[in-house]
């Protein structure tokens, strides 16, 4: 991977006050990571996969409909007529 990684601007993103110290660990990990992810991309896929899109996999399970033994009520004690009953927080 020769694409570097712009530390600081990712930690402003993400709202983190890194150090340089950090920064230099993360900068490492996000090194190791990108580079794990180029060594998968070489991995040659042969057999009946090959020739497979892997966005036409169809890997769901239909969906049913099934009534579920939990009511509304059991979810708390705070509930009143199917809502909850929480304190007053606008006069």
């Amino acid at each position: 991977m020769s694409e570097e990684i712009d530390v600081q601007k990712v930690a402003k993103l993400a709202r983190l006050k890194l150090t340089e110290e950090e920064e230099r660990v993360v900068g490492q990990k996000f090194k190791d990571v990108l580079g794990y992810i180029a060594t998968l991309e070489e991995v040659e896929i042969t057999g009946e996969l090959a020739g497979k899109d892997e966005s036409e996999q169809v890997l769901y399970r239909p969906d049913k409909n099934v009534v579920s033994p939990v009511k509304p009520e059991d979810f708390s004690p705070h509930m009143e007529n199917g809502f909850f009953k929480v304190p007053k927080v606008i006069e």
